[in-house]
């Protein structure tokens, strides 16, 4: 049995700190938010099963660096640089144009595993506000990305885990969570940053100091 290598952990605990930080930072500078949404959305039916893979985004947070990190390090690093990036350029849009969304949540009234999960969510961010862009949705990209990239990953990890990740982005909408226009735009910062940083070498090899990979 192969021994649990706790850096990739750690670091990636370290970068969600840093990410919880940064939007604690935003929250004090955020202004009124604007209601965003058009006609796609209001198409969109909710669904109490897509609470499931919007929940599986958490373990991922850990499960897929992890997996970046043992196929290959370099990557990891690129990878840890482009989260801090897309967390950065989210967290300045939020500040600059804070959003929510329309009230369009069902009352969910049952008492099912899921829809306990879906109240708990939907109570712990009520409203939903700093939508604009998902990181749920420009993440799942970045994993998506990233995974498709590694030459080493095995065609099982580079079949689920991009199913799970589109499944992800899907499900914000369906959850009522975000809007179609949210998802985009967290997949677009996404696609620029992933291309801007792979082919990047200075700032990659200098990061991989600072983490000691």
């Amino acid at each position: 049995m192969k021994k649990i290598d706790f850096k990739p952990i750690i670091i990636t605990i370290g970068l969600l700190i840093f990410q919880a930080f940064i939007y604690l930072l935003t929250k004090l500078l955020e202004g009124d938010p604007h209601i965003i949404g058009n006609s796609i959305d209001s198409k969109i039916p909710f669904s109490i099963y897509a609470i499931i893979p919007y929940c599986i985004w958490y373990f991922m947070l850990f499960i897929v660096p992890y997996i970046i990190y043992k196929k290959d390090k370099n990557i990891f690093t690129k990878y840890c640089i482009s989260f801090i990036c897309i967390t950065l350029v989210s967290n300045i849009l939020f500040v600059i144009y804070p959003t929510t969304v329309a009230n369009v949540r069902p009352t969910i009234t049952g008492n099912s595993i899921l829809e306990l999960i879906a109240r708990f969510i939907f109570w712990i961010d009520t409203p939903p506000i700093n939508c604009f862009p998902s990181l749920h949705c420009g993440i799942s990209m970045l994993w998506l990305l990233y995974i498709l990239y590694i030459k080493q990953t095995n065609i099982y990890e580079k079949t689920i885990i991009p199913i799970l990740s589109i499944l992800i982005m899907i499900s914000t909408l369906c959850i009522k969570q975000h809007v179609f226009i949210d998802l985009v735009s967290g997949d677009i910062i996404a696609i620029i940053i992933f291309t801007t940083i792979i082919y990047e070498k200075n700032l990659t090899n200098k990061f991989k100091k600072l983490l000691n990979i």
